[in-house]
């Protein structure tokens, strides 16, 4: 990722935490929409999972957007993700509507959002969505 698109996260990760609830309520709204049987995958209650979600999320952007460190954070937590929702039953196939709810979710509460914050986002979440199918093979291997 250049630096202009690791300014983007990083800016954009600072306003999904400001309005974390407005974010995550949209996420899953429209992660239901897209893809109704992912709802099961989840409890009743999305109140602690919304804060779930942007946690991790905020961790992974940090993670991602602190080129000194590394990715050795962003690898672990990522791999562990995939690695911890495998047990909670997603597939593959569950990827495609995530992706789609959070880049709906993010232009839902990015005001300056174009086609170069999608861009930026939509590399971030191909890293993440491939770290954590890596993560997910690794489970499966080792579970065999």
């Amino acid at each position: 990722m250049t630096p202009d698109e690791l300014a983007i996260i990083r800016g954009d990760g600072q306003v999904m935490h400001d309005l974390a609830d407005a974010f995550a309520t949209t996420f899953y709204a429209t992660l239901f929409e897209l893809a109704p049987a992912t709802r099961s995958l989840f409890p009743d209650d999305l109140v602690a999972q919304r804060g779930k979600l942007v946690d991790e999320l905020g961790f992974l952007i940090e993670a991602a957007t602190s080129i000194d460190d590394g990715l050795g954070d962003f690898v672990e937590r990522a791999s562990e993700l995939g690695r911890r929702h495998v047990e909670y039953g997603v597939t593959g196939n569950d990827y495609v509507p995530v992706g789609q709810a959070l880049i709906a979710a993010l232009r839902s509460c990015i005001d300056d959002w174009d086609d170069e914050h999608e861009a930026a986002w939509m590399k971030l979440y191909r890293l993440i969505a491939d770290v954590m199918r890596e993560g997910t093979e690794a489970r499966l291997f080792s579970a065999g």
